[in-house]
């Protein structure tokens, strides 16, 4: 055989390898980068809801407290009082 033949099938298996490898880097980059999206998507949505539960116990419940205490409990009190 001739040297130049060996050479170059040496050569193309070791490109062709190279690139099956350069394709699995992009493929596990492209997904780990999915994973990342989905987990920091996750974490904004823990966020959102926890400052929408601050949102709601601070101004709906206070607000309906204030309402109840000074409506019916008020009128209760100046019921008995009076």
């Amino acid at each position: 055989m001739n040297i130049h033949k060996i050479l170059n099938k040496r050569g193309a298996q070791l490109l062709e390898e190279g690139l099956l490898l350069a394709l699995a880097v992009m493929a596990i980059a492209v997904l780990v980068a999915i994973v990342g999206g989905i987990f920091t998507n996750i974490k904004d949505l823990m966020i959102g809801q926890e400052k929408s539960l601050e949102k709601f116990l601070v101004e709906v419940l206070r607000d309906d407290l204030d309402t109840l205490w000074n409506n019916i409990l008020g009128g209760i009190c100046k019921c008995n009082g009076g």
